[in-house]
């Protein structure tokens, strides 16, 4: 199984692949899309927390499906929450 290191990086063909063997949908045809439902999945079957780039701090162990989608859009992982450099991790 992928994790949410793997999925910034991930090919479309990766992820669907990804998504099929977990039985969920795996009709996206834009790799945004793709990364962004495996980050769901993820988030759907890990205990992820929300932590600070710059400190690696926690900030909550509260991580939405938007929070975790986000996560996988850049190639870093990092992403703002009100003006703060965050990311998500296990």
């Amino acid at each position: 199984m992928m994790d949410f290191a793997d999925v910034s990086t991930a090919t479309l063909n990766a992820l669907t692949d990804e998504l099929a063997a977990a039985g969920r949908d795996s009709t996206q045809t834009d790799v945004y899309d793709a990364r962004q439902a495996v980050a769901r999945m993820l988030n759907d079957t890990g205990d992820l927390r929300l932590y600070d780039s710059d400190t690696g701090d926690l900030v909550t162990s509260e991580v939405s499906d938007e929070m975790a989608a986000e996560s996988c859009l850049t190639a870093e992982g990092h992403f703002q929450i009100g003006g703060r450099r965050v990311y998500v991790a296990e």
